[in-house]
């Protein structure tokens, strides 16, 4: 989900637009005429706020732009509070059912207990009563207790087979999609969008499949239809593939994984330093143990802080269009 920030200084208007994904910070800013669009890799253990940071003072946004962003975060923080408060909250009735039912069969039984001890008083035949009593309570408040029991969850379990419905529903909705004729770059177009309303935390790869193609059933609704050929995505860089392709995002996600490790121990890119294309050195990476084999595909380290791609460069600074 992308989120903008405007600010007025004066004659001059700042703008920042922030896209969280799983690897990497979009960010594009604005102030007058300079302009600046970057990925930030998040391959370091830090918080999101700190990798905005070097951004912010290398390009001197401005301290209200800074508040402000700031303050979206803290926002952040007080909705997972939020969640905490949901949770306690869940904990707290859960242990209170809990002695409900501690006290419940507690009380049947002190009940049964006392009233077979006051006919074996009566009678004098004790322990018969109330041994008698004592059984008898326990059965009460174990039926008592399992009474409670489907009661509390019955509500749960209506809810599940209602979901269970509604996907059902849902996948019988999905097969009345047209088969449709889609270009690489409309799957494209489709994903930023199914991906700008994702919520914070949730991130495009719950569209990837275990051989990296694509579940267009989550997509059709957007695109009207069901595309007529496989496309693939890689889960580290969200380049898209077609089916002749299929294999490059399975050896890229492998090495992006790699590279990254790298930069993260070593502080630098694997790749030579005279090297115009910046290929991924993978003597480098085999050496540290990152990669076990070399890929079959040749890939380059872009611009991107890092991000690689299978797209030799022309030039030793390139941009790459590519992604997602």
């Amino acid at each position: 989900m992308r989120h903008k920030f405007t600010k007025s200084l004066g004659r001059v208007t700042e703008s920042l637009e922030l896209g969280f994904e799983e690897k990497w910070i979009y960010v594009h800013y604005k102030k007058g005429t300079i302009e600046k669009t970057a990925c930030l890799l998040k391959n370091e253990n830090k918080t999101e706020q700190e990798y905005l940071e070097n951004f912010f003072e290398e390009n001197q946004v401005s301290d209200e732009m800074k508040k402000e962003v700031n303050e979206f975060f803290n926002s952040g923080k007080n909705h997972s509070d939020e969640h905490w408060k949901e949770f306690t909250n869940f904990l707290i009735k859960t242990l209170s059912l809990n002695m409900v039912f501690g006290i419940t069969i507690a009380l049947t039984v002190f009940s049964g207990y006392k009233l077979g001890a006051l006919l074996d008083d009566r009678y004098n035949i004790y322990p018969t009563f109330t041994l008698i009593g004592t059984f008898f309570g326990i059965g009460i408040g174990g039926i008592s207790v399992y009474s409670m029991v489907q009661k509390y969850f019955k509500g749960s379990i209506q809810k599940t087979k209602s979901g269970q419905k509604s996907i059902k529903t849902k996948q019988d909705a999905d097969k009345d999609y047209p088969i449709i004729d889609i270009s690489i770059e409309e799957v494209r177009k489709t994903i930023r969008a199914f991906s700008d309303n994702l919520p914070k935390g949730v991130y495009r790869t719950i569209l990837v499949q275990e051989d990296n193609s694509i579940d267009f059933h989550q997509l059709a609704p957007l695109l009207g239809g069901i595309p007529s050929k496989k496309f693939y995505m890689s889960k580290e860089t969200y380049d898209l593939f077609e089916e002749h392709e299929k294999e490059i995002p399975i050896e890229m996600d492998i090495v992006q994984k790699a590279v990254d490790l790298f930069v993260k121990e070593h502080k630098e890119y694997p790749m030579l330093k005279f090297d115009p294309h910046h290929k991924v050195n993978y003597f480098q990476l085999k050496q540290e143990k990152y990669l076990k084999e070399d890929p079959k595909i040749q890939f380059y380290i872009t611009d991107l802080d890092g991000l690689i791609t299978h797209i030799k460069p022309q030039k030793k600074k390139m941009t790459n269009t590519s992604h997602v």
